[in-house]
């Protein structure tokens, strides 16, 4: 029901917005020309951006869903940035105004600075121990429990974090059981972190990756 009020809610703005954009033509109006065509971008891309939103977020808002969310936010805004300063400078060239030149292609630069600054940034998001990572770390400690190696559970999250830099490298752990590293790691966090160990989570939550 959302996801259909948005979809209407934009296409009325886009239809406002070209309206608004044809009757200045026919009046003259620079200025009501402008707005129209900003009004018909911002419905555009706030119609674009909040569907996307509906559709990924769904029951389980998943790092995946994060990262394409972001991609998609930052490609749509940073399109209609470049867009605006393209047509500024276009239409700057045209009546040979050197100054609105150089902000348009100044409003450009910046814009695909940014998003790819923003698009680099959302790459790195999957990096690292991530609070999904973490929840399954929590879970082989669970399982462990039923294995008869009870373990206090956050200093069990704790020093797996600290041992691997990666995900990958405590998977590739625990599934090769031949090379004896998982139990000597078991061992480890036999002496470390037996059940009943009072944990500070603050310094779990301080390993963690800011996102």
């Amino acid at each position: 029901m959302k996801f259909l009020a948005v979809l209407l809610l934009s296409i009325a703005g886009m239809y406002l917005g070209y309206k608004l954009r044809k009757s200045s033509k026919s009046e003259e109006n620079h200025r009501f020309s402008i707005y129209g065509g900003l009004t018909f971008l911002i419905a555009l891309t706030g119609g674009i951006l909040a569907m996307s939103l509906f559709l990924l977020k769904g029951e389980a808002w998943t790092i995946e869903n994060k990262m394409t969310f972001r991609l998609i936010f930052s490609s749509v805004l940073g399109f209609m940035f470049v867009f605006l300063g393209l047509r500024l400078t276009i239409r700057a060239r045209s009546e040979g105004n050197k100054l609105a030149q150089i902000a348009g292609l100044t409003w450009v630069l910046v814009a695909l600075f940014i998003s790819g600054m923003m698009i680099t940034r959302n790459s790195k998001m999957n990096e690292g121990w991530t609070s999904e990572r973490q929840a399954q770390v929590m879970m082989d400690c669970e399982k462990l429990v039923i294995e008869n190696r009870p373990y206090n559970m956050l200093c069990f999250k704790r020093e797996v974090m600290k041992d691997f830099s990666n995900f990958e490298d405590y998977n590739k752990m625990n599934a090769n059981e031949s090379t004896g590293e998982r139990e000597k790691f078991l061992a480890k966090m036999d002496k470390l972190c037996p059940c009943g160990e009072n944990i500070d989570e603050s310094l779990v939550e301080s390993v963690d990756l800011p996102f």
